[in-house]
């Protein structure tokens, strides 16, 4: 069984490292982590620490530091998603963090229904606690960033794929582009035909994956698992 992963502010190249609060509750009591056992400790930007755990004692959890690793990031995936509704947003970017996302974007689309304007901040935050979650479940070194709320049409660039259930072309049987790479995510009532209209005019490429029309919640997480697996057939 891989390591458990926690995540710190900081990691120093050797010494120590104390977990306390939430963290130390979670490994001592939830897991039962004891004297001896491997643990591993990231900062949330590339570098993840190999740790054994030194003490158990009340209220904190003392590892030592065995080796320390510095990961390059994986290429920008960043995924535009109209926001769903309810608890089905959750579940986006917790897919979507599992998926090996860089950047989730929340956007207010035309037929959007949850209506974050005025609560930007709050939602913004509970998607970033969601995708913290789900990135220590996954070992991510890298934790996914939760872009700013937009409305209106979304800014794209580089190489952008929307996916649209009336689209010709299929993600599958696109090569791999190479540098950053946006996929949009419409809610779910679908996409405004002038929505897709004006993202193709801003270069974005519409895409459909099969047959069968997947939840907004699920779609875009089901796009970047292929593309992510993609890229490690092609070595990109």
């Amino acid at each position: 069984m891989t390591a458990p992963l926690f995540y710190v502010d900081e990691v120093d190249d050797s010494g120590s490292v104390v977990l306390r609060g939430d963290e130390a509750r979670h490994l001592s009591s939830a897991m039962r982590i004891t004297v001896g056992e491997s643990v591993l400790v990231g900062d949330g930007r590339g570098r993840l620490a190999r740790c054994v755990v030194h003490g158990v004692h009340r209220g904190e959890i003392v590892l030592a530091i065995a080796g320390v690793d510095d990961l390059p990031p994986a290429r920008a995936l960043t995924v535009v998603q109209a926001v769903p509704k309810g608890e089905r947003g959750d579940l986006a970017v917790e897919l979507l963090t599992e998926a090996g996302v860089s950047e989730i974007v929340p956007w207010q689309s035309m037929r959007t229904v949850s209506d974050w304007r005025g609560k930007e901040q709050v939602k913004r935050q509970r998607w970033e606690r969601v995708a913290r979650a789900a990135a220590k479940q996954s070992r991510r070194a890298w934790l996914p960033t939760i872009g700013d709320h937009v409305t209106g049409l979304p800014h794209v660039a580089g190489t952008t794929l929307i996916l649209h259930e009336e689209a010709t072309a299929s993600l599958f049987e696109l090569d791999l582009p190479t540098g950053p790479m946006t996929v949009v995510v419409g809610p779910e009532g679908g996409l405004a035909d002038q929505e897709v209209a004006g993202l193709v005019n801003s270069g974005a490429l519409a895409v459909r994956m099969g047959p069968e029309i997947l939840r907004t919640s699920t779609a875009g997480a089901a796009a970047c698992v292929w593309i992510r697996g993609l890229e490690m057939r092609v070595g990109s």
